[in-house]
């Protein structure tokens, strides 16, 4: 009996700990990886797991039967619960049809999802509690009792984003854990008693739950990992999209041609100013498109995060080698390690949609930058936000940016609309200019001057 008690809690703490990092995870397409996501789903997380163990010590007697039930319910709403499709059906009824604000329909969602299915696994430490032997001490008991539920937790938290995530997909990791439940309730069966049809409803939900999670991943992704989703479609025009997280990356023509501002910026660099035999860092790689057209003569490194990204392009969107070569790292890890500097840097990366990674935004990373650009350099950004900086991020955004490069050409891609691809063009020189005034105007000289270089 001992024993069968830690393998409940064993598995009780894997599941507990991989649901929490699952939700952050199935969230990031349609919110974002920001610090308020992960902090919310850790708050709710922790208040009904704290719910949980009070009402599990109210319970006087059943104890298996109410396990197995918890076990039960658990399954269900996390198979279809944290699915792909219920996510993106809330997200769409939720944001776009009801318009509620954003931390509101959040909030919603992680009170119907995440607080029932963390409230009845947080009810069986108190529960199985009940089931130690009487004559050992209550310290002792529940000693043991957090002890084998929290390595659980350990082996979910790592297990579950550097194993099953990496090897296996979301959509797996999501059966895997409805898998485990149900094995619980199996493995209970003798004590809970819990009738064939029972088990024979939650063998159907379970059946469901794979083709909800593990047969639409392969209809909707090519791929989805730690970092995102991964999806690519193939038009009526033989060109090729690559959608991460839901937001449109990159495209890809018969004839190698990529997005509109990635046309823009080959335009600009490689017809204007003739570049060519450069180092250039591309932060953020998307599809690797803008090497795709060729280098011209230059020598192009890419930097994303998600190391899978460079053989998900060239087997399945450009069907052929990237040009340049390709670092799977951190950005900002990247930047903290390496030495090398370049002629050009390129900064063009999203977590979702419109989202940019916050820690992509701050005055260090844009100095991190400055510091690998050459005397002559150039640092271009391509950024989303109001093309009137209308708005607190667009400003403070602007300001950030533009505290450390002072110099840049400013070229909104769309002005009719709230938010558009803005593209910031800007050289390696951050000491500001002084100014011109009634009292002192060497405007006439400089003027001059320019002329004469």
């Amino acid at each position: 009996m001992l024993r069968a008690l830690f393998f409940i809690l064993l598995i009780e703490g894997f599941v507990t700990i991989s649901v929490e990092i699952l939700a952050i995870r199935q969230l990031m397409p349609f919110y974002g990886s920001n610090i308020i996501i992960t902090s919310m789903v850790i708050g709710i997380f922790l208040l009904f797991l704290a719910i949980g163990y009070w009402r599990g010590g109210t319970h006087h007697d059943h104890f298996f039967k109410k396990i197995s039930r918890n076990f039960s319910f658990s399954l269900v709403w996390v198979g279809f619960g944290l699915s792909y499709s219920f996510v993106a059906w809330y997200y769409l009824l939720a944001n776009v049809k009801f318009s509620t604000p954003y931390l509101i329909n959040l909030t919603l969602y992680l009170l119907i999802i995440i607080a029932p299915t963390v409230y009845w696994l947080g009810q069986t430490i108190p529960l199985t509690t009940n089931l130690f032997s009487e004559e050992l001490r209550v310290s002792h008991i529940s000693g043991r009792a957090l002890f084998v539920s929290t390595i659980g937790s350990f082996l979910g938290a790592i297990l579950t984003s550097l194993i099953l995530f990496h090897y296996l997909g979301v959509a797996w990791t999501v059966f895997i854990n409805c898998l485990l439940l149900f094995l619980l309730v199996l493995y209970l069966m003798p004590y809970s008693r819990f009738s064939i049809f029972t088990v024979l409803g939650l063998s159907f939900a379970l059946i469901l739950i794979f083709q909800l999670n593990v047969n639409v991943e392969k209809v909707f992704f090519k791929l989805t990992n730690n970092y995102a989703n991964y999806k690519i479609e193939t038009h009526s025009d033989f060109s090729k999209t690559l959608q991460i997280n839901n937001s449109l990356s990159s495209k890809i023509t018969p004839n190698n041609k990529a997005l509109s501002y990635i046309e823009f910026l080959r335009n600009i660099l490689f017809k204007h100013m003739d570049l060519k035999n450069k180092k250039i860092l591309v932060i953020g790689a998307g599809g690797f498109t803008f090497s795709a057209a060729g280098t011209h003569q230059n020598d192009i490194t890419y930097v994303d995060i998600d190391p899978a990204l460079k053989k998900l392009a060239e087997e399945h969107f450009l069907e052929k080698p990237i040009k340049g070569k390709f670092i799977g790292q951190d950005a900002r890890q990247f930047l903290q390690q390496s030495h090398q500097r370049y002629d050009l840097i390129i900064s063009d990366v999203y977590s979702h949609q419109i989202s940019i990674p916050p820690s992509l935004l701050t005055i260090e990373y844009f100095q991190k930058i400055a510091e690998h650009l050459t005397p002559s350099g150039l640092f271009i950004a391509n950024i989303i936000a109001n093309p009137f900086f209308k708005d607190d991020y667009s400003q403070r955004l602007h300001q950030t940016l533009t505290s450390v490069f002072p110099y840049c050409s400013i070229i909104p891609l769309n002005w009719g609309s709230k938010v558009a691809n803005i593209i910031y063009i800007c050289n390696a020189k951050n000491q500001k200019a002084s100014i011109y005034s009634d009292n002192y105007n060497q405007s006439t000289i400089d003027f001059f001057k320019l002329h004469q270089q």
